[in-house]
């Protein structure tokens, strides 16, 4: 499979395919979102083996992941967005909210199993938590000069909102996907939250979609440029190395769309995403994901990885200025680190993700989430 393609989600390459025109579009489906955590500190224990413990946590961390994908690709389940410690899948058709409960059920055991298999430091000590939600989904594919997968509205929200309510273990689903399932399902914990009960899957594997044939222009058309030098030709090789990491997180897309509609919420995203892509471009700054986010979402931005520079504070500084003060239809936070990092390609052979992963991110993204809209605070 083309090195592009296991990076982006099969429905904005038929997207592509069939309405390149068309900003956005609205589907009925679940939304399964899960969080791993122990990533972080396996690898910081990791990154002391140097280049052989780089190698091991790619394993690792494909194989776990690998594992989920799996499960939710045989249930005919697509993933959209793949972070270095998240996983976000979309179920339509038929029975789709007892598809993505029992992929759910399923990755929990996948990671259970997983931490039975001893690593060179010890077993693995993980754990995540999941949230469903049913309903009407937005989806916008807008950028320049490429185009990026954003999902927004009141929908997606809900559905970070029900994994940040699950607990270690947990599969919390929303009422929306509790009246979709049966009622014996679910029960509620003492706060409210429905909990589903399932300790198996209750749909089956059954096969998933084939993927339609796509020009490599279109293909590139749907991911960075920078970034796809790099992972285009093959998986790189893991990297330890020291990089500047930002985060860009863009709010009010749930208002926006609930009181003017998607036309307006595509063109307002259309507007920002290209304005930080030209200030990325001009600086040499590689946008590494657009993830997910409660009210709207973020930008995962790196420096000095995938490629190192000489001035990587200064190439992601710059930019980050000229994103601040730019007029933008939507309040941009902005946060910035730099630090060590481990870069890698993580995945199967149909799907993967590059990610830059370690405190150094996690410390960015903490910093954004408290940075004053326009502003850009730096560690």
């Amino acid at each position: 499979m083309s090195g592009l393609r296991r990076h982006i989600p099969e429905i904005a390459i038929e997207w592509a395919i069939d309405a390149p025109e068309r900003l956005w579009r609205a589907v009925d489906g679940t939304l399964c979102f899960a969080d791993v955590s122990g990533f972080t500190a396996l690898a910081e224990r990791l990154a002391q083996r140097g280049r052989a413990g780089g190698e091991e946590l790619v394993q690792t961390l494909s194989r776990v992941f690998g594992a989920m994908v799996e499960s939710a690709r045989e249930r005919d389940g697509m993933l959209l967005k793949f972070g270095g410690d998240s996983l976000l899948f979309l179920f339509q058709g038929e029975g789709h909210a007892v598809r993505a409960a029992s992929t759910a059920v399923e990755m929990r055991r996948a990671l259970r199993k997983a931490a039975e298999i001893p690593t060179s430091v010890g077993r693995l000590q993980l754990s995540m938590s999941v949230g469903l939600h049913s309903g009407t989904l937005h989806l916008f594919l807008v950028g320049s000069p490429h185009r990026e997968l954003v999902l927004a509205g009141r929908a997606v929200s809900v559905a970070a909102e029900t994994e940040g309510a699950a607990g270690t273990g947990e599969i919390a689903v929303s009422a929306a996907t509790a009246r979709a399932l049966p009622a014996s399902a679910v029960r509620p914990r003492e706060d409210g939250t429905l909990l589903l009960r399932w300790r198996r899957p209750h749909a089956s594997a059954g096969g998933w979609r084939p993927d339609r044939e796509v020009e490599p222009e279109t293909l590139r058309g749907l991911f960075p440029r920078l970034l796809g030098q790099v992972v285009e030709p093959g998986p790189p090789d893991p990297e330890h190395r020291v990089a500047c990491i930002a985060f860009a997180r863009f709010t009010g897309t749930d208002s926006l769309l609930e009181d003017e509609g998607p036309d307006v919420v595509a063109e307002a995203l259309d507007t920002t995403l290209r304005a930080v892509q030209k200030a990325l471009e001009d600086e040499g700054v590689t946008l590494l994901a657009v993830d997910i986010d409660r009210d709207g979402g973020k930008l995962f931005l790196g420096s000095g990885v995938p490629r190192a520079s000489e001035d990587d504070e200064g190439l992601m500084l710059r930019a980050l200025r000229l994103i601040a003060d730019a007029d933008l239809p939507l309040p941009l936070q902005l946060g910035v680190n730099r630090g060590h990092v481990f870069a890698a390609e993580v995945g199967t052979a149909r799907r993967a993700a590059y990610s830059a992963m370690g405190d150094t991110t996690n410390t960015a993204a903490r910093i954004c989430s408290v940075a004053p809209p326009g502003a850009v605070y730096a560690h």
